[in-house]
């Protein structure tokens, strides 16, 4: 039911969306997924309790979207906003206790960062604010990428971390973890205030290499018999969206270099958001969940 619930939950999200919101910000779409399915998931896979107070807000996110671009869009919003800012809070704090600097602490602190900045920007789109007077798309395409990108990636690059037959290439992958998301919002800020393209195609291209390298180690370890094969089947099938995805991000990246006529966003919104969304989180996530509980 924590899977079926909510995925029906998202289908009925796209039923009840205006068609215009569907077809111009598809992205929202795609948040809408996250925050019903893959937030949850990876909240659990971090130790972190999904309860009734989280699905509200989830519920409550789904209505703003709908309701945009309507005045209380941004009020159906704030909850989960509040929830996701006040989680990075409390666990920004266990950070700074003395002896809880492992790796995978980091990391999980990382995620629910990422995950608050995505709510914020969520909530920036659905307000009608532009910082630094980007783009409505760019703005609710900035919230799709740190739940996806930022808060799942960890997670899941976590959860490789941690398993037991991980390869030691996993640590330093691991450790990109905490500075693609940044690097890649970095460049695409400086090119918006004028600076060289450069800076923003080299660090959106080494994030594209990050995510390729998590997806190989996916890959290795779904054919590792010690994992239950449900779990290893949804594994190498979201690696593989994951490829597939970052593929596309990197040509995304050498566009500047590299023109195509079908490298552009609405493009890869389409094809590049939702492999990494349904196919990758969503089917990884479920995956390393079917792991732990098979292994429990």
């Amino acid at each position: 039911m924590k899977r079926i619930a909510p995925l029906a939950g998202w289908l009925i999200f796209l039923l009840l969306a205006d068609d215009a919101l569907l077809m111009e910000h598809w992205e929202a779409a795609l948040v809408a997924l996250a925050a019903l399915t893959l937030v949850p998931a990876g909240l659990r896979l971090s130790g972190i309790d999904d309860g009734p107070v989280y699905y509200a807000t989830a519920a409550m996110f789904c209505v703003a979207y709908l309701q945009y671009p309507g005045i209380y869009a941004p009020l159906w919003a704030l909850p989960y906003t509040l929830l996701a800012a006040w989680l990075a809070m409390r666990e920004t704090a266990a950070i700074a206790t003395p002896g809880k600097w492992r790796l995978e602490d980091w990391m999980r602190w990382a995620a629910l960062v990422y995950w608050a900045t995505g709510a914020v920007w969520a909530l920036s789109f659905l307000a009608g604010w532009r910082p630094l007077d980007f783009d409505a798309v760019i703005v609710g395409l900035t919230a799709a990428h740190f739940h996806v990108a930022g808060f799942v990636l960890t997670v899941i690059a976590c959860c490789l971390l941690e398993a037991s037959v991980a390869p030691p290439v996993v640590r330093p992958v691991a450790l990109a973890t905490l500075l693609g998301m940044p690097m890649v919002a970095a460049g695409i800020t400086l090119t918006k205030l004028g600076y060289p393209t450069g800076i923003e195609s080299a660090a959106a291209t080494g994030f594209a290499v990050l995510a390729f390298a998590v997806a190989v180690l996916q890959i290795k370890l779904a054919f590792h018999n010690h994992f239950p094969r449900p779990a290893r089947i949804l594994w190498l099938i979201g690696a593989c969206c994951l490829i597939a995805g970052a593929a596309l991000a990197a040509l995304y990246a050498l566009r500047f270099y590299y023109p195509s006529e079908w490298a552009n966003i609405p493009f890869m919104k389409r094809w590049h958001g939702t492999l990494n969304t349904a196919g990758f989180g969503l089917l990884s996530l479920w995956g390393w969940e079917t792991a732990r509980r098979v292994g429990r």
